[in-house]
């Protein structure tokens, strides 16, 4: 075998070798692109269905103490035939003040027909949307008083997912006691949050009392931190559902916060500064800051006027419970 030949055989080899090793390669499938990482802030700022939170808060609410309003008529006593807890057609009942019809507890109130005497007055007293004493109220800030309460519980919660964009709508709750110390609580308003790739953003504010809120949510949303934020890092936002309305978030600083909650180390310190924003988010015009904790949340808030605060009481976040 001459050199020609020998050379012929190695560029045989070399060729073979190389085609067998691109077909193989050809012949893998592609690995499977790795999921996403959940990202840094969604750590700082968890929004999973049903995780829970209360804070105390004091001076940027202030909300009116709802109350019982007049007696219960209770109606003329029937015999409920066919037992589904309504008056029917054919039901016998007594006629108590002889005008010769069914009075239901719905109906205005005729003595003697039977009620509840919810001020203990011995008087039956129609409701007139005004508090009266004696009344039964919800005491948001336990002092004994029916009033505006500005000190008092917000229990707040990711109620449900938002059809649209994965936005998650934290619901939140007036606690209080009633004047008889039955535990009671009343709605406070909705908000629109999603925390992903895009950061942490807000979608709109439901006020319960402004009907106009429910078209926040179709807006831009104000981006409140980035999904990997950075000390000093600056965010300037608009909201197109409130004319001119500007939110300017800053990072400012890694501390540690000691709120009844416990104490949380390392959490993320941010400046707020709202201007022009309107109608029922007007309260938060100015500087106010905020401290999230990592799985837990916002613990501490202070501002934007002298004297408003939020710390966190109590939470159970991914089935873990603060304190």
């Amino acid at each position: 075998m001459n050199l020609m030949t020998i050379a012929i055989w190695v560029w045989l080899i070399a060729s073979l070798s190389l085609f067998c090793s691109c077909t193989k390669k050809k012949a893998t499938a592609p690995e499977e692109p790795d999921e996403p990482a959940q990202t840094l802030m969604q750590e700082y700022f968890p929004l999973r269905h049903g995780d829970s939170w209360t804070w105390e808060v004091i001076g940027d609410y202030y909300v009116v103490e709802e109350f019982v309003d007049g007696d219960l008529s209770l109606g003329e006593p029937y015999t409920d035939n066919n037992q589904n807890g309504i008056f029917d057609y054919g039901d016998t009942y007594e006629d108590l003040n002889n005008n010769g019809r069914y009075d239901g507890p719905n109906d205005p109130w005729t003595a003697p027909i039977p009620f509840v005497d919810r001020n203990g007055n011995g008087e039956y007293d129609a409701p007139n949307g005004f508090w009266d004493e004696g009344e039964l109220f919800l005491d948001m800030d336990g002092n004994g008083v029916y009033s505006w309460a500005c000190t008092l519980s917000l229990h707040a919660s990711v109620l449900y997912p938002y059809p649209q964009d994965e936005v998650m709508i934290l619901g939140g709750q007036f606690l209080g006691t009633y004047s008889n110390c039955e535990p009671g609580g009343m709605w406070a308003e909705l908000d629109l949050y999603s925390n992903d790739s895009l950061g942490l953003r807000w979608h709109g504010h439901i006020d319960l009392e402004d009907t106009r809120d429910f078209l926040a949510e179709l807006c831009q949303p104000s981006v409140i931190a980035k999904a990997d934020p950075k000390v000093e890092d600056v965010v300037f936002s608009s909201h197109c559902f409130l004319s001119n309305a500007w939110l300017c978030s800053t990072f400012e600083a890694i501390e540690d916060v000691s709120v009844p909650a416990g104490v949380f180390k390392d959490c993320f310190k941010f400046q707020f500064y709202a201007l022009s924003w309107d109608w029922s988010m007007e309260k938060y015009n100015g500087v106010s800051y905020r401290w999230y904790a990592k799985d837990v949340g916002l613990v501490k808030s202070v501002g934007p006027k002298p004297g408003e605060y939020r710390v966190l009481q109590s939470a159970t976040v991914g089935s873990v419970s603060y304190p």
